[in-house]
């Protein structure tokens, strides 16, 4: 985010601009650490029966979407819209129109220094989006058809976290199913932890430290892609969830100084 503030032309609608840019920015990142709060706080309150429903003697299913999950998709999709409207903001578009026109009244130096801002921040808006939606294809679309087919074959040696390789023919569609849900998944998570760290600027070992904590996760989650079959190393994903609020604080902080 200090990228931003390195940007403050003399122009008052350059100003307008880059507060739009900078207000949709924090909305992206913020929307980001919603996913990690989503995606693994909440499913290791629910996993571990720290947050249940209000009627007794009935729980959330960590595995699949419930209504937490989907209170928080709902204000994730919210955010990241209000974030769009400020990248798309008129005083953005009018920027952007003047930094090729020569009458617009705008610096070289302010044309340049904007362009550079608008690129960066509808980079981290649009990656940001594109992570949104395998979230949600991995979700709401690839989970359910794969239940779907395990429903049907209860004697499918196929699960959402475990592959074996002694399944019939006739089970190849859940396990491609599965495999593809599984990196789905991954892809979401590895694209929202690069908009974090981008916003950020975060060095090259924070980067592979953050992206070593997913994958530990996901390789957990996954049962070691399904090598393992004689333990379930799934408590061992919703142990790491707890770890979440770490990276939540660290966002916190950086809002509070204005980073």
């Amino acid at each position: 985010m200090a990228i931003i503030e390195n940007y403050i032309g003399q122009n008052k609608l350059t100003q307008s601009a880059i507060k739009d840019l900078k207000v949709g920015a924090r909305l992206v990142f913020i929307g980001v650490n919603l996913s990690f709060l989503v995606g693994n706080l909440i499913h290791g309150l629910i996993y571990f029966e720290f947050l249940r429903a209000g009627n007794h003697g009935r729980e959330y299913e960590a595995h699949v979407p419930n209504l937490p999950d989907m209170f928080g998709d709902i204000v994730m999709a919210i955010v990241f819209a209000f974030a769009y409207l400020f990248i798309a903001s008129d005083s953005v578009k009018r920027v952007a129109d003047g930094i090729s026109d020569v009458s617009s009244g705008l610096t070289c130096q302010d044309k340049q220094a904007v362009e550079q801002l608008i690129k960066w921040v509808k980079g981290l808006f649009y990656v940001s989006i594109i992570g949104f939606g395998l979230y949600f294809l991995s979700k709401y679309f690839l989970s359910e058809v794969l239940e779907v087919f395990l429903e049907e074959e209860e004697d499918v040696s196929v699960s959402m976290h475990h592959i074996s390789f002694a399944a019939h023919k006739h089970h190849v569609i859940p396990i491609i199913l599965n495999i593809l849900n599984d990196f789905v998944k991954l892809g979401s998570v590895f694209i929202f932890v690069t908009v974090y760290c981008r916003y950020l600027s975060l060095g090259k070992y924070a980067f592979l430290t953050l992206y070593a904590f997913f994958f530990i996760r996901f390789l957990f989650a996954t049962n070691m892609f399904g090598f393992i079959d004689r333990y379930d190393l799934y408590m061992g994903a919703a142990i790491l969830d707890f770890l979440t609020p770490v990276i939540n604080i660290i966002s916190i902080i950086s809002i509070a100084i204005g980073v």
